[in-house]
């Protein structure tokens, strides 16, 4: 077993802005991603990786952008809308 980088860490979280890490050495945040940041500050509920391939990884990853969505008032970015609207992410639930 290999471990990841920091950056494959990151591109495997259900959203961007779950994808922030803190650095205790340095005390700052790191984005990996480069959309976790400017996503906090728009309000914008997006994967970081094409949402169909992150749902169809992980399909329960799907309940948790709604929560985050419902608790932090987000808006969802198209490209998850559309993964939703496929039939394989959908029966993968």
């Amino acid at each position: 077993m290999r471990i990841g980088t920091p950056e494959e860490d990151a591109l495997r979280r259900d959203l961007t802005i779950n994808a922030l890490f803190y650095n205790l050495h340095t005390s700052q945040i790191e984005d990996f991603t480069k959309q976790g940041l400017p996503d906090l500050r728009e309000g914008i509920a997006r994967t970081p990786l094409p949402s169909e391939q992150t749902f169809i990884d992980d399909p329960l990853r799907i309940l948790r952008v709604f929560r985050f969505v419902a608790r932090y008032d987000l808006v969802i970015d198209k490209d998850i809308v559309d993964a939703l609207a496929k039939k394989e992410i959908m029966e993968g639930l």
